[in-house]
């Protein structure tokens, strides 16, 4: 009689542990996913700037209409380019989220446009004056340190989520429960 009380007493003690963890890592997921709406959000404000810039003077900035990208100097058309990358990447990191591939090709993207960017500001000056508006540079700033932040907090969730389906004995069952790791920005 004893004996079977025991065995019942930890199949019920695992089944309870066994709903704990799933209902841990799904609460995990769901920040991660939350966090990855937020750098999505930000990422998006790069594009909004850069429509701006390059819309038809006189225009409102939510009726923008951008300018043919064969009348751009390569650098600009460089940019947009970029962004159209990063948009795609975005898109498949919402359609797969979390996944290790959709979230590392949305690191290059970013990445890459990091060094556009970059690329775009260092150009010499010509009679027009600076390549990039020194309003548009301050504002580039300030979504970039959104996203850094964003970005930071995205990676210290998703590093806690792939320690704990990496934690003995969660790391037995979280495959079997569908949880795989997540990918860092």
């Amino acid at each position: 009689m004893s004996g079977s009380l025991l065995l019942w007493m930890g199949l019920a003690l695992a089944v309870f542990w066994g709903v704990g963890l799933y209902n841990r890592l799904m609460r995990m997921r769901a920040r991660g996913l939350d966090a990855l709406g937020s750098v999505e959000k930000y990422l998006r404000r790069y594009a909004d700037l850069v429509s701006v810039h390059l819309s038809v003077p006189g225009a409102s900035p939510t009726q923008a209409h951008p300018v043919s990208t064969e009348h751009l100097p390569p650098e600009w058309a460089h940019l947009l380019a970029i962004l159209q990358t990063l948009e795609r990447a975005l898109k498949d990191a919402r359609g797969m989220p979390l996944a290790v591939e959709p979230v590392a090709r949305l690191t290059q993207a970013l990445t890459a446009l990091h060094e556009a960017w970059e690329r775009l500001c260092d150009a010499p000056a010509d009679l027009a004056g600076p390549p990039v508006p020194d309003t548009m540079r301050l504002q580039w700033d300030a979504v970039t340190l959104k996203v850094e932040a964003a970005r930071g907090g995205f990676n210290r969730i998703l590093t806690k989520y792939n320690e704990a389906i990496d934690q003995f004995p969660a790391r037995l069952v979280a495959g079997a429960m569908g949880f795989k790791p997540a990918g860092l920005l």
